[in-house]
């Protein structure tokens, strides 16, 4: 009768031991190299470039070291962005940062499963990411982010509180979007804090002049300066006026000299880059993006020329341009 228990030689105890030892150690080094490093980049999709989306990824960037940020950039209506964005999803990332509403309108209908983190985004309900916006926890079940309105209610309640009632004029370009969208927020806000909103179209420089002269002509005691891209053609010559003490400037352009407004209130996107990267490293540590509402976040810079404001106290009126 054979014994209840064998005892194995010695030879092939040991080479089982050491088979056991190089398997665990081989899945202990597997589960390790599936957990994303504390160190490892995260790409940074955005649309267009500009000095903002750059100021953007400088604030993301100081929230998520040690972490390296891959910035791609691609212009709002490139053919080429399609693919350069395909390559970018391939690498399977833990994480896509997606800066700008052309970017995420590009991300948003080809990427249902990579977790996503978006800012620098006015409207996220218009993109296609959520339907209501009184409904902000409900949206695309792999993204989240910030949306962060351009900052004219802020402008409009800061400047009357500071400059009273009075007619406001707005100069924008109807062929941008956002410059659409900005002058019917200032033409709906403007009569809640007492002001009197008038605003002229120009699509040219050329016509930039006639434009703002015509506001001036209408009756205008302050102009304001959008915080659109196409603002930034008209701003010099405004912050001369202003500058010149020809006419009251309140300006929202973030990258623009603001000297020579008497009010500036613009975003601090360096702050909103910090903001998202918050919201970032919620996702990195297992959070899921369908669990965490869409945020409106606005941080403001906000600074008035004092020199200005007492000049204008005693200048009601507007000097002929």
């Amino acid at each position: 009768m054979p014994p209840l228990f064998s005892t194995a030689p010695r030879q092939v105890l040991a080479w089982q031991r050491l088979v056991l030892g190089i398997l665990l150690l081989a899945a202990a080094l597997g589960v390790g190299s599936c957990r994303p490093q504390p160190d490892a980049s995260l790409p940074v999709f955005g649309s267009p470039d500009s000095p903002r989306l750059r100021q953007v990824v400088a604030g993301l960037q100081s929230g998520l070291a040690p972490r390296r940020l891959e910035l791609v950039t691609v212009p709002e209506f490139a053919p080429s962005a399609d693919e350069t964005l395909n390559r970018i999803r391939a690498q399977r990332p833990p994480l896509l940062l997606v800066l700008g509403s052309p970017a995420l309108l590009r991300v948003a209908p080809v990427e249902k499963r990579l977790p996503v983190v978006f800012a620098m985004v006015a409207n996220p309900y218009v993109v296609g990411v959520a339907p209501d916006p009184e409904h902000p926890d409900i949206h695309q079940k792999n993204i989240t982010g910030i949306a962060s309105p351009p900052p004219v209610q802020a402008a409009l309640e800061q400047g009357a509180r500071l400059l009273g009632p009075a007619s406001w004029g707005l100069l924008y370009d109807p062929q941008e979007g956002q410059a659409v969208e900005v002058a019917q927020l200032f033409t709906h806000l403007a009569p809640a804090y007492g002001l009197t909103p008038l605003t002229e179209t120009s699509s040219d420089a050329a016509t930039d002049l006639p434009a703002l002269k015509r506001l001036v002509s209408r009756g205008v005691r302050v102009l304001y300066l959008p915080p659109t891209a196409t603002a930034s053609r008209y701003a010099p010559l405004m912050m001369s006026w202003g500058r010149e003490k020809r006419i009251k400037v309140v300006s929202s352009q973030p990258e623009v000299d603001h000297q020579g407004a008497i009010l500036w209130v613009a975003l601090d996107y360096q702050a909103l880059g910090r903001e998202a990267a918050s919201l970032a490293q919620r996702v990195l540590a297992g959070e899921r993006p369908e669990d965490i509402p869409i945020m409106e976040k606005m941080p403001l810079q906000i600074v008035a020329d004092e020199s200005l404001l007492r000049y204008w106290s005693g200048y009601p009126g507007v000097p002929g341009l």
